[in-house]
């Protein structure tokens, strides 16, 4: 029974590697920096994705422990840097230059 949920978990770590590629390909050619860190938060998402999987297919709370703490690091520091290239963007537009980000509606 713990298969399943297992499965599923590699699926969508498999899903959210690609789109991590795309999104950090995308970045990097257009030199927007949130694309950048973008695909970076996708690229975690798949690893604690793998982890938890992992931990559910040999029932190991290390695994689960791992992943827990992973995750909660590289969202802090994703979010951290989120917002020093936020801020940095909107000081260089506020001296009359432009934003290295796009906005999508």
């Amino acid at each position: 029974m713990t298969k399943i949920p297992g499965a599923v978990l590699i699926l969508l770590a498999v899903c959210a590697a690609v789109q991590g590629a795309r999104d950090l390909v995308r970045g990097l050619r257009e030199a927007a920096s949130l694309e950048v860190v973008r695909g970076i938060r996708w690229a975690v998402f798949a690893a604690v994705a793998s982890i938890f999987a992992l931990g559910i297919l040999t029932m190991s709370t290390g695994f689960f422990v791992l992943g827990g703490v992973f995750l909660a690091e590289e969202l802090y520091e994703t979010g951290v840097a989120s917002v020093a290239i936020r801020w940095g963007d909107r000081r260089a537009v506020d001296e009359g230059g432009e934003a290295g980000y796009r906005i999508e509606t």
